[in-house]
């Protein structure tokens, strides 16, 4: 049984961690689905995001020198540029339909979210469904098993940056609002998270796993379980300590985790240090996102998301 040192050497030097660090930065994850619903032009954005222009300016500007968003000139005069994704920012759109459907189940969604999908290839309303790529049946976290791969030496440590951490949502009465996009633009809630996927659960294996500092690890502990991602309740070996195990909506980002790995796995160069084997056919797979009617894959061109009246389009 790999101990948490080594769970945590594995994780931090995944595809999923290389992911994680790419797209991790405050509001990243709302521009980028703002990008999807057809946000362009620096307004356009501001207008369905609501955050201070400097903020705005930065997270584009990440963004770009990430390669997701590229800019393109749309007027000479006054000279001005808009924001497209890039075939790498596209390859997100698995990743895109699985934060949609957590937050239409378990979030708060932004009010330019849509309300429904209808994919074109079978003409149904549909909901993003995780599948396996083998035997194309669903996956969730109690059907997989995390795998330590033996490539874990090859792959080289790469420098982490501090990262600045949005708060989730303001405290409305005791309940804190579950502001997603919060979450997984926080490096450590996200590689959390994932650790507990792992089978790990105490506060001593996280600090091993993670390397994290002990004031950031209570932080974002004390925030989860607050947000209802996570549960705390006492050792059933010691009393005086606690195991922290994923709640219902927490277990509920694990496609949200596959997905993202499987788009660091597209642009890796090194071998990938974990894996998932599905339960159901003992296959190695990271799954795909698929019209829970056909079946079939879920691709950008293929999929309309209805506007309502009352609600304003971003594109025009």
């Amino acid at each position: 049984m790999p101990s948490a040192e080594e769970w945590g050497l594995a994780l931090r030097r995944s595809h999923l961690a290389a992911a994680v660090d790419r797209i991790t930065e405050p509001w990243s994850n709302a521009i980028i689905r703002a990008a999807f619903l057809g946000a362009r032009q620096f307004e356009m954005f501001q207008l369905a995001l609501g955050i201070p222009r400097q903020t705005l300016s930065l997270g584009l500007s990440s963004l770009v020198g990430f390669g997701l968003l590229r800019r393109e000139p749309y007027q000479q005069l006054p000279a001005r540029d808009e924001y497209r994704l890039t075939s790498l920012g596209k390859d997100l759109y698995s990743n895109v339909l699985a934060s949609w459907l957590w937050d239409r189940r378990w979030g708060a969604p932004h009010p330019l979210m849509p309300d429904r999908l209808v994919h074109l290839g079978c003409d149904h309303d549909c909901k993003p469904l995780l599948v396996c790529t083998q035997c194309a049946r669903p996956l969730s976290l109690p059907t997989m098993q995390p795998v330590l791969l033996p490539s874990v030496s090859l792959v080289k440590p790469r420098t982490e940056r501090n990262r600045r951490w949005r708060s989730p949502g303001s405290a409305q009465g005791t309940e804190l609002r579950r502001d997603l996009l919060a979450v997984i633009d926080d490096r450590w809630s996200l590689l959390l998270i994932a650790t507990v996927t792992l089978g790990l659960g105490r506060y001593e294996q996280f600090l091993r796993a993670l390397e994290i500092s002990s004031a950031v690890l209570a932080q974002r502990l004390q925030r989860l379980c607050a947000l209802k991602l996570l549960t705390r309740q006492p050792d059933p070996n010691d009393a005086r300590r606690a195991v922290y195990h994923l709640a219902p909506a927490g277990r509920a980002l694990f496609p949200y985790l596959l997905t993202l790995s499987a788009w660091g796995k597209t642009q890796a160069t090194e071998p990938d240090t974990l894996s998932w084997m599905h339960k159901g056919c003992a296959q190695a797979t990271l799954g795909r996102v698929a019209c829970h009617h056909c079946r079939e894959t879920l691709l950008p061109q293929e999929v309309l998301r209805p506007t309502p009246p009352s609600r304003p389009a971003l594109t025009g």
